[in-house]
């Protein structure tokens, strides 16, 4: 295949809303087919499947057709999506609708009408003689539209301008027009079997022969009545005479077919390319999209999408026409490719299988720059269907691997840590959230960091961003710190320090932020809250735990603790220095350093205070009400 460098064109607008429109058609046949296989609704029928396909093979050319009447007309992508057009609307006739011996003379008419539209010519003869259409005849496009009108089928057309000849400089026209008239047609002798359309076709053309042979041409200036009767008569060299006019050897051979052989098939156009003397006229003129039309009429499949990939310099048309064909068993290859890749370099793969990695691998190309990572997902809903040892899975996982996560925002990393999650890729996307974890906590975006967290599960660094979020909030005394984990409440119940975090933060709200009508009411349920967190055993990190005691400090003043909850905190109190006595003789890594916001004297004198206030507030209640021990 051909190898391009770059395909940046996929980020082109016009490209973008193709591949975009197409991934939808995409998504939505291979899900349908999915659907009916589950459900059984096609079981020997394939007229549903042929009809599914033939439909989203129609979306795609009408994706390409409506994108061709946004651009411009300088837009540097009009050209080969024009091309592409042409050969797809012809594939689509060849392959997918057309059967061996079905005819294929209206399809191939209507793709020659469109593909070489007249339409443009003949309003202009009509606006510039549109003051005098009695002259209209003595344009110098008069008689080359009419030609063409007759040669691509539009015989309503061509007899709508010979109508504006008069008749009385040449009798002949009449004759000519009714001949045109007569003409069978296909569409509209549909209820004739082909051997009756034969008959009928031979005798009419019957007539054109007598009236080619016998009529007086008299007054046929240019020769045009005649042109037209011998196109009729299915007159070779009259055909060939024309090569100007008809400017490719396919129209040529289209238009020749219509009249010697209206009925033809894919073996007559077959047998009609290599004893015709159509292609050996333009032999000296052929290039590259000649080559591909050729491959088309000799049904070389292979030969035609190695060949568009390289006019087109991507395989956009070749991964999605390669999957219909295979989808419809149409796919029928001459030989078995061998398919090589940066990801695998040994491997064998149905021909449809390599466009589509070729293609998704294109759009990844395009895509790395993390600004276009929808390009990514729409390529990873094609490797998806590629089932071959579970290649494209691979594929997205060796691609998602290789994005720098340093260089992407927070919502990018988002998008490809779900994009892991979807597709069961779990380590990956665990091995992600680490990452974009540590990135966040240097560079202090706790917020961040801590919704990273909660969505990995990952409770050790839980707990060290915990104690970062409680260093960060005793130094600053910071409340949008705490408030970090009001939204992940329920998401954080895998780390007992995230959990601390979220209880300490309910407890200051109500000790500190209450209104003056609830302070009260609400300092009783932050006492009660802060002495059951005191009581739950290794709940709060001892490098906190004496920062926490001085929180009581001013809310004994309060006259808040009943005298269980007294008695409570001075057991938590003890059983802290016990604590702090057993680590001075056996430190342990983590607990040794205490968190400290004062000077080692202050802080002493402020314990020394809350002990002090403590004993006499346990005192003064034992007094007032007569405590027993």
């Amino acid at each position: 295949m051909d190898e391009t460098p770059s395909f940046k064109i996929f980020t082109d607008p016009s490209w973008r809303r193709i591949i975009s429109q197409s991934r939808e058609v995409f998504n939505d046949l291979h899900q349908n087919l999915e659907t009916n296989s589950q459900t059984e609704i096609i079981k020997t029928e394939t007229v549903n499947l042929s009809d599914q396909c033939l439909d989203a093979n129609q979306k795609y050319i009408d994706i390409i057709d409506n994108e061709l009447h946004i651009i411009s007309a300088d837009n540097e992508n009009r050209e080969k999506l024009q091309v592409m057009l042409q050969v797809w609307k012809l594939c689509q006739i060849i392959f997918i609708k057309s059967s061996p011996s079905g005819t294929l003379l209206t399809d191939l008419q209507e793709w020659y009408q469109t593909t070489n539209n007249i339409d443009p010519m003949v309003q202009a003869i009509f606006s510039s003689n549109s003051e005098n259409t009695e002259k209209l005849h003595l344009d110098d496009k008069y008689w080359i539209c009419i030609l063409l009108a007759v040669a691509q089928g539009r015989i309503d057309t061509g007899r709508h301008l010979l109508s504006f000849y008069p008749i009385d400089k040449a009798p002949v026209v009449r004759t000519i027009n009714e001949l045109l008239h007569t003409m069978p047609n296909l569409s509209t002798h549909s209820h004739l079997s082909l051997f009756e359309f034969k008959a009928k076709w031979e005798y009419w053309q019957k007539k054109c022969v007598q009236v080619l042979t016998s009529e007086n041409f008299e007054g046929d200036d240019n020769g045009g009545m005649q042109t037209i009767c011998k196109l009729l008569c299915a007159d070779e060299s009259t055909f060939l005479s024309l090569k100007l006019m008809f400017n490719n050897w396919y129209y040529m051979l289209i238009s020749y077919m219509s009249y010697a052989n209206p009925t033809f098939n894919i073996s007559d156009l077959h047998m009609s390319i290599e004893s015709g003397p159509f292609m050996k006229e333009f032999e000296n003129e052929l290039d590259e999209f000649d080559a591909i039309i050729l491959k088309i009429f000799e049904f070389d499949v292979d030969v035609i999408v190695n060949e568009c990939v390289k006019l087109f310099s991507n395989n956009f048309f070749s991964a999605h026409f390669l999957n219909i064909l295979h989808l419809t068993g149409k796919l029928q290859l001459k030989s078995e490719i061998d398919f090589g890749s940066a990801f695998r370099e040994e491997n064998r793969l149905p021909i449809q299988e390599q466009h589509l990695i070729e293609y998704s691998l294109q759009l990844l190309s395009a895509a790395w720059s993390p600004s276009l990572l929808s390009l990514n997902q729409t390529a990873f809903d094609y490797l998806l269907k590629c089932q071959m040892d579970e290649t494209g899975i691979e594929l997205i996982e060796t691609y998602l691997e290789r994005i720098p996560l340093t260089e992407i925002s927070q919502s990018e990393a988002n998008k490809v840590f779900y994009i892991a999650f979807q597709y069961g890729l779990h380590d990956l996307a665990f091995s992600i959230g680490r990452v974009m974890q540590m990135r966040a906590l240097k560079g202090r975006q706790y917020g961040d960091a801590l919704t990273w967290n909660a969505k990995i599960k990952d409770c050790s660094f839980g707990n060290i961003l915990a104690d970062k979020i409680m260093e960060e909030f005793f130094q600053s005394n910071d409340l949008k710190l705490l408030d970090l984990t009001e939204s992940l409440v329920k998401e954080i119940i895998y780390s007992d320090r995230l959990i601390f975090l979220n209880k300490y933060r309910e407890f200051y709200r109500l000790a500190y932020l209450s209104s003056k009508s609830e302070r009260t009411e609400n300092l009783k349920q932050a006492i009660d809250l802060l002495v059951h967190l005191l009581q739950v055993p290794n709940l709060i990190p001892f490098k906190f735990k004496k920062l926490v005691f001085f929180q009581l400090h001013d809310l004994i003043d309060q006259n808040v603790f009943n005298e269980d909850q007294l008695f409570n905190v001075l057991k938590s109190i003890q059983l802290y220095e016990n604590r702090r006595r057993f680590l001075a003789i056996r430190p342990i890594s983590g607990e040794v350093h205490e968190c400290s916001l004062e000077d080692e004297n202050s802080e002493e004198n402020k314990w020394k205070s809350l002990f002090e206030k403590l004993s006499g507030k346990i005192a003064e209640n034992f007094v007032q009400n007569k405590i027993e021990f």
